[in-house]
C-alpha cells in the first residue's frame, strides 16, 4: 500500500487491519500506535499514540511548520502502525507515504 500527501498539510491516514482468524474484531479498545522515519532512517514520529475505529487505525501525519522536526521535505517515507490485544503486541508496515508538493504550476 502507498499513499500520496501534499507537503506541508496535516491528515489523518487511515490503515485499515484486518484479522484472518476473525477472532480480533474491534481495535478502539486496544493500546494503537505508530511510527514514521525517512529513507534516512530519522524518526519523525515513534510510538506515538492514536485512536481506532473497529478494525481502521487513525495516525494523524503532521508535515507542517508545526510538526515534529518542523517541516517535512518532500520524498518518501515510512508508516508503521502497531497494536497491543491482551498480551500479544503486532506491528505492521512499512506503508509507504510519498510527500509530493501542493504547488500549481500555471501552463504557459
Amino acid at each position: 500500500m502507498s499513499v500520496r500527501l501534499t507537503l506541508g498539510t496535516k491528515e489523518i491516514v487511515p490503515v485499515d487491519v484486518s484479522d484472518g482468524t476473525g477472532v480480533i474484531t474491534d481495535l478502539s479498545a486496544a493500546s494503537t500506535i505508530y511510527t514514521v522515519q525517512d529513507d534516512a532512517n530519522i524518526y519523525y514520529y515513534t510510538n506515538q499514540s492514536t485512536t481506532a475505529s473497529g478494525m481502521r487505525i487513525k495516525p494523524l501525519l503532521d508535515t507542517s511548520a508545526t510538526g515534529p522536526l518542523g517541516p517535512w521535505a518532500e520524498g518518501h517515507y515510512r508508516l508503521f502502525v502497531g497494536f497491543t490485544v491482551g498480551s500479544e503486541i503486532v506491528k505492521l508496515g512499512p506503508i509507504d507515504i510519498y510527500l509530493v508538493s501542493g504547488a500549481i504550476i500555471p501552463i504557459t
